[in-house]
This record gives structure tokens, C-alpha cells and sequence, in this order.
């Protein structure tokens, strides 16, 4: 089997989505989508060392290429493992590394100047990206899906929000044994099913030290992880709900606690401790990523806050229930469907407006603690109790 581009047999391809995490996760069905229309096909990934580290040992790349780029942010510096960021390359080393590797086709999602330019400058023959500013001639192929909602109207149904923005992109291919255009063969192939990502979990379970949830080995329910941090202060529920929704917890579940204590600065997360009784769990230090994923790999339960770590749990298969803002749930939490995955929001008249600070902050501060507790036991199977 084998996909197609203008009649030219693709024996390999290379994505690109240089950042960021949650955006790394929500294209792992490429992968997937790609590897079911050929199983021989050669799969390659490019993306920044901080967020790439994401898809190390992923069963369906070949080769994940790691771009060495220093971000400022005290999230990128932290959460950075330096095992795999030691095998990172710069851009201009990164140029001939994928000359050498030969690509037929490169899909950037991301396509801002320098993933299009180092695409370009690799000599990939074909190359699909968006339609930004003048770096649009770098590209072979334009797809936006936004100019055309209609033409994939299918395929969103199955892959809704972020993760069919980034499947349209594949909309040139014809799939050769079938001779379907790919949207045709995509519906053939999932239509019905629902879409989402996925992470290798045993990969990042191995990678766990016992000592970070040392303390849940006195129970014999796996942990509840808490994923308080955000990026935006417009995405962060107040420090005082998750001070009730632990107390609540403790009281309705035997599961131990773990809060992950994010790197950057600001609330004092390591308040919570107190809510946690002794021998129930415990605010974690700071944490890498591959230290992340272990710890959430393991667990019963995730809750967090819109980010890059609520979509990994989605991508390892833990059940994950998602406190959203700002943001809209339909684009960034497309994954209801697909499993034991919930979103919370208290929907608000002027939601979603995607505002990084609000001075008129109420979204969060009225999804009171209650509501999310309730959705907690139901994704633990304890919802009548």
C-alpha cells in the first residue's frame, strides 16, 4: 500500500509541529491515519526539543528529529529532559540531517519562517503548509481549512478541533490501492469511530523513579494527579478551589494526591500540602517532561488546567478531565467522544474570547469546586456515591 501526491508514489514523510505541547500531542493521529494507509511508509517528526521530547519511542515515527531551539520560558528550561535534548540539532545542522534522510513529502503544521524555511532549505520535494504572510511560496502545497469548512465537513465530524485542522492538511494524498482521494478514504476508513491521540504510555512508565509517588504505595488505588499550573493567568483556577476540590477528595476517595508543581513562577502551589493529609499524597517537586508523563502514566485520574499536560494524559489513555477558561472546548478539547475525557466550564457571555489576562476574570473563578468533584467521581466510576 501507499499514498500518492500528484501521482508520485510517497515511500516517506516527515511532519512538523515545532511547538507546542498540546499541539505536538494533537498530532500524533497523522501518525496513525498515515501508518493505516501504509504500513511500509518511513514517518519522521520534526519538532523543538522541548516539546518533541513527547514522541520519544512513539510505536509509529521512524525518526524523531529534535530541533535545539532555547526558549526563555522558566515551562521550556524545566520541563526539559536532558537525556534526549542532548541529541537535539540546531537549525543549520538540522538542514543537512534531513537532506540525508531523504523525505518525499514534509506536512508542517505549525509553518511559521523557520520550519518553512528549514523544510525548503532540506530539499524536500513536496512540502503542505498554511497560507501566512509571504512564507507561503516556501510550500508546494496550501491547505487551510478554515477557507472551506465545508469540504471537510466529514472529516471533523470524526476529528473535530485541533486534530482535524491538522488531518485536512493531508487532503492532496490519494490513497493508490483504493484509488480514493484522501478524504474519501478517511471516511471509509474512521467514519463513526472518534479520533485521538495517542502517546506511548509503557515507554514513560519506565522511566518513573519510585520515589516520586513512593507514598501511594500504602493504598491500593492508584493516585489522583493535579495539574494546577497555567501559562496564562486567564487559564488558572484559583489556588482556593483546588484547596476545596482536595479536601473533597480526600473525603469521598482513597486515591493518594499528587499535585504537579509547575516551573514557572507565581502562585505558591506548594500551599496545597496542607490539604493534603500525611500518607495521602504530596505536592511534587518541579518535575522534566519524561518525569511528567511517567507520573501521570500511573495514575486513576488527571485534572488540570488547559495545557499541554491535560492533552498528554488524553494522549496516554488516562482518564483526564480538562478545568477550561478562556479557551474554546470545542477546538482545544475535542476529545469527549473518544474516551473517559471531560471538559468543565462555567461558559460565561463572553466565552471563549482566548485572552491571555482578563481584568474582568470570572470564567474560572465560577466553575466552583463542587461541579468539578462531581465529574472526578464519574471518570473514577463513583459517580453514585
Amino acid at each position: 500500500m501507499s499514498w500518492l501526491l500528484e501521482g508520485r508514489p510517497l515511500h516517506s514523510i516527515l511532519v512538523s509541529r515545532l511547538r507546542y505541547l498540546g499541539d505536538v500531542v494533537m498530532a500524533t493521529p497523522l501518525l496513525e491515519v498515515l501508518r493505516q494507509g501504509d504500513p511500509e511508509l518511513r514517518l519522521g517528526f520534526l519538532a523543538e526539543k522541548n516539546h518533541g521530547q513527547v514522541l520519544q519511542g512513539h510505536p509509529h515515527l521512524d525518526q524523531l528529529h529534535l530541533l535545539d531551539i532555547d526558549r526563555h520560558g522558566a515551562d521550556a528550561r524545566a520541563r526539559e529532559s536532558e537525556s534526549i535534548a542532548s541529541g537535539a540539532l540546531g537549525a543549520w545542522a538540522m538542514v543537512p540531517n534531513l537532506i540525508n534522510s531523504r523525505y518525499d513529502l514534509a506536512v508542517d503544521l505549525f509553518f511559521n519562517p523557520r520550519s518553512a524555511w528549514i523544510l525548503r532549505l532540506a530539499g524536500v520535494r513536496h512540502r503542505i503548509g498554511g497560507t501566512r504572510g509571504s512564507r507561503r511560496w516556501l510550500f508546494t502545497h496550501t491547505i487551510v481549512p478554515s477557507e472551506n469548512r465545508s469540504r471537510f465537513a466529514d472529516l471533523f465530524k470524526v476529528a473535530p478541533g485541533g486534530m482535524g485542522e491538522h488531518l485536512a492538511r493531508l487532503s492532496p494524498l490519494v490513497h493508490k490501492e483504493s484509488n480514493l482521494p484522501f478524504l474519501d478514504w478517511f471516511e471509509q476508513q474512521y467514519g463513526g469511530q472518534a479520533i485521538s491521540p495517542h502517546l506511548p504510555g509503557k515507554h514513560w512508565s519506565e522511566k518513573i523513579g519510585s520515589d516520586l509517588l513512593g507514598s501511594a504505595g500504602n493504598s491500593k488505588s492508584a493516585p489522583i494527579i493535579l495539574a494546577p499550573g497555567a501559562t496564562w493567568q486567564a487559564k488558572q483556577w484559583p489556588l482556593e478551589h483546588w484547596q476545596k476540590l482536595i479536601e473533597e477528595l480526600v473525603d469521598a476517595t482513597d486515591c493518594p494526591l499528587f499535585v504537579l508543581q509547575p516551573p514557572i513562577g507565581g502562585t505558591s502551589w506548594s500551599a496545597l500540602e496542607t490539604s493534603i493529609p500525611a500518607g495521602r499524597g504530596r505536592v511534587l517537586p518541579v518535575l522534566n517532561l519524561p518525569q511528567v508523563l511517567g507520573v501521570i502514566s500511573n495514575s486513576a485520574l488527571l485534572v488540570s488546567v488547559d495545557g499541554g499536560i491535560m492533552h498528554s494524559g488524553v494522549g496516554l489513555g488516562i482518564p483526564t478531565l480538562g478545568v477550561f477558561g478562556p479557551t474554546d472546548p470545542a477546538l482545544w478539547f475535542p476529545y469527549e467522544n473518544a474516551g473517559p475525557y471531560r471538559v468543565m466550564t462555567s461558559k460565561p457571555h463572553c466565552a471563549p474570547c482566548d485572552l491571555h489576562e482578563c481584568d474582568q476574570f470570572i470564567c474560572l473563578p465560577e466553575l466552583l469546586p463542587a461541579r468539578v468533584l462531581g465529574q472526578c467521581l464519574e471518570l473514577l466510576g463513583r459517580g453514585g456515591e
